[in-house]
């Protein structure tokens, strides 16, 4: 809980920036830090898990919260070192925010770099007669994945991973969308926080296989609309008000010059193409890997993420949706929720009439990630602790063949209705809000009504589907039982679901390596059909029918 409030707004001095900023009552430093229109890093978006917004108070030193203890070592905790998002200064005071450096105890996040048909996805195609290095790059909102080739030989030699460090803007495509569109020196500074980020990455990852940076030509690179416009420099606010449409759909070759890039200056960039509105070239990545106009029947391709995405095909028939689904699943506006690092609940089961919850790496619980969530709302619904409408039973409604262990975790207090998860002492209860249940329903809702405004488009049914392939983290880590009782999903695809892990990831490789798969990648994209939900009467219908849980 936020220390008691000053009477005043307090004034901080940032040392080594000639800049001074005032913290008003109540407010974070890390929140108050954003809203002067700086940066400061953080892959949990500021709910202290991740320990990346680590500032040195030098005077006036706030109290030393549960957070700062767990993430900080007992000397930085000493010595005035503090987690920005729990400090909540009482007086005028003096910080130095540090640039990265080695001593900073971070939690890794977890970010899912491999596809799981890579050996079946795609149709052979003549290979690059490139020499040297070439590098893919996955721009997601939350993570970037960089795959190092050995162009001559079609292999990868190293992949490199992270938080997207644009994170410290928000949390999702529209807020980097607003941040951007402030001003061309915020524009800039979105760029260059990812291109030098991929750089710094791309650079580490050269020296652990000995690779001269150099030596890198080539670089392909995939993303939604968004991350594309950002990656690019080209200010994405067309995307973010009506008609919701980028401003260029295909690129030519750049230097990496031309994108900030110092050591890989160089390469030459390749954007891939997107299909149109909010449907960018990782759909088309995903399309590619999969080579789904070439699989027999109807498939469903669904990138779950931040911003859902879901293309139909049926041999020559090809159209898709992009859905503003929100971050729930990725742990945003979820009370307890956070990114998937360690110690967040991915899985929650009903074991023996008893809770058992597993965390990633088996760390202490801290939090809830997306694939936890899900489980967990499946869970309640199963037990008719959460009514198909999504609300909570108060706790003496329970009903009576509901375990013990989970009946006492059924709780109502000034606040609301809630369900216990894990009871975690001074760094607050692991819960679930009756406005949790809100967040998933309107994060599932819309992804099933774009399904069904796709089978009305392109006159066919659900029973038809002969398989779902699901892809993103969020896709490859959540059940497919939770996705058919969520509703995210028609219950006749039921044994259909396929988790394929990162394919916009594979999609960029095969165009690295091949020009056969680079030109398919162009055609993809303009025989997709972009089928804009905006004005759809039948969408909003969907919508409003798919929120409550089947």
């Amino acid at each position: 809980m936020p220390s008691p409030k000053p009477e005043r707004p307090v004034r901080v001095t940032l040392e080594g920036m000639g800049l001074e900023i005032e913290v008003n009552p109540g407010i974070s430093l890390f929140e108050a830090v954003r809203k002067a229109g700086l940066a400061i890093d953080s892959d949990c978006a500021g709910k202290g898990t991740c320990g990346q917004c680590r500032v040195h108070f030098l005077e006036n030193v706030p109290p030393a919260k549960a957070e700062d203890e767990l993430l900080l070592s007992p000397e930085e905790v000493a010595d005035g070192w503090r987690l920005a998002c729990q400090a909540f200064p009482q007086s005028d005071c003096r910080i130095l925010i540090p640039q990265a450096t080695p001593q900073a105890r971070r939690r890794k996040i977890r970010v899912l770099t491999t596809a799981v048909e890579e050996e079946l996805a795609h149709s052979p195609a003549q290979r690059t007669t490139a020499t040297g290095y070439g590098v893919a790059i996955d721009v997601g909102t939350t993570t970037v994945v960089c795959y190092l080739m050995d162009l001559s030989r079609s292999l990868q030699v190293g992949v490199s991973a992270f938080a997207n460090p644009q994170k410290a803007f928000g949390p999702d495509v529209i807020s980097r969308i607003t941040y951007a569109h402030r001003s061309p020196r915020e524009l800039r500074e979105l760029q260059h926080r990812l291109t030098a980020a991929i750089e710094r990455n791309l650079v580490a990852l050269c020296a652990e296989r000995k690779i001269a940076p150099e030596s890198v030509s080539a670089m392909t690179v995939v993303g939604n609309m968004t991350m594309m416009h950002i990656f690019r420099g080209v200010d994405p606010w067309s995307l973010g008000v009506a008609p919701y449409e980028p401003v260029f759909l295909e690129s030519p070759p750049l230097a990496g010059r031309e994108l900030g890039f110092h050591r890989f200056a160089g390469a030459q960039v390749q954007v891939l193409p997107g299909i149109g509105g909010h449907l960018g070239s990782d759909i088309v990545a995903g399309v590619l890997a999969l080579d789904l106009p070439h699989r027999p029947g109807v498939s469903l391709f669904m990138d779950l993420g931040t911003n859902g995405e879901v293309v139909l095909c049926s041999g020559s028939i090809l159209a898709g949706v992009s859905c503003a689904a929100g971050p729930a699943f990725e742990g945003v506006h979820i009370h307890s929720g956070m990114a998937a690092f360690p110690g967040a609940v991915e899985r929650v089961d009903e074991v023996d009439g008893t809770l058992r919850l597993d965390t990633i790496e088996g760390a202490e619980p801290i939090g809830l990630c997306g694939s936890g969530l899900a489980d967990a709302v499946v869970l309640l619904v199963r037990r008719g602790i959460l009514l198909r409408s999504g609300r909570f039973v108060a706790p003496d409604q329970v009903p009576p063949e509901v375990p013990a262990d989970l009946r006492r975790r059924v709780q109502e207090d000034g606040e609301g209705r809630r369900f216990l998860l894990h009871k975690n002492g001074e760094r607050g209860d692991i819960v679930l809000m009756q406005r949790d249940i809100r967040e998933v329903q309107l994060a599932k809702a819309p992804m099933r009504a774009g399904v069904e405004v796709l089978l009305n488009e392109c006159g066919l049914a659900a029973a038809e589907i002969e398989a779902v392939y699901v892809a993103g983290a969020f896709g490859s880590s959540i059940r497919s039982e939770s996705l058919l009782a969520l509703g995210v999903v028609p219950e006749s695809v039921r044994g259909r679901i396929h988790a394929v892990g990162n394919t916009a990831g594979l999609g960029a490789r095969l165009a690295l390596t091949s020009p056969e798969h680079l030109a398919e990648a162009g055609e993809l994209a303009r025989s997709i059909r972009h089928v804009d939900l905006v004005l759809r009467d039948d969408f909003r219908e969907a919508f409003a029918e798919n929120i409550p849980f089947p």
